[in-house]
């Protein structure tokens, strides 16, 4: 009796190209995913920088801050003042006027008790 060699198994070509396929979707998904979630919450052609910081008192801080944005635009800025739990305890806005690119400036907030720290929080277009 001739015995026959037990069959190989199959594989499905077309099963693997379609999870190849999908795994390539999924991955280009996950990219856009994170390019979208890395420019959230930003405003095009505005740059804000704190440059520097320093408590003078219970009462008051000195910032130091920079703003570029397209010279034809008038941007609104709010410069803060926070304390160790990060709650605002001094707060400044400020406009950047069209005609000016980048604008490079020190403030003194006065504030409500001691901060910790300052920034320029947000800026936006007028």
């Amino acid at each position: 009796m001739a015995t026959s060699a037990p069959a190989a198994p199959t594989t499905s070509r077309r099963g693997r190209l379609g999870l190849v396929v999908i795994g390539l979707l999924a991955a280009v998904c996950a990219g856009g995913w994170a390019i979208i979630m890395a420019n959230v919450g930003q405003q095009p052609g505005i740059a804000k920088q704190t440059i520097s910081y320093s408590v003078l008192s219970d009462s008051a801080v000195r910032i130091k801050y920079s703003v570029s944005k397209g010279e034809g635009d008038e941007v609104r800025c709010v410069v803060d003042a926070f304390d160790t739990d990060f709650a605002v305890v001094g707060k400044q806005e400020i406009t950047v006027p069209p005609g000016t690119g980048t604008l490079t400036r020190t403030d003194v907030l006065t504030t409500t008790k001691r901060a910790t720290g300052a920034r320029v929080e947000s800026c936006r277009k007028v």
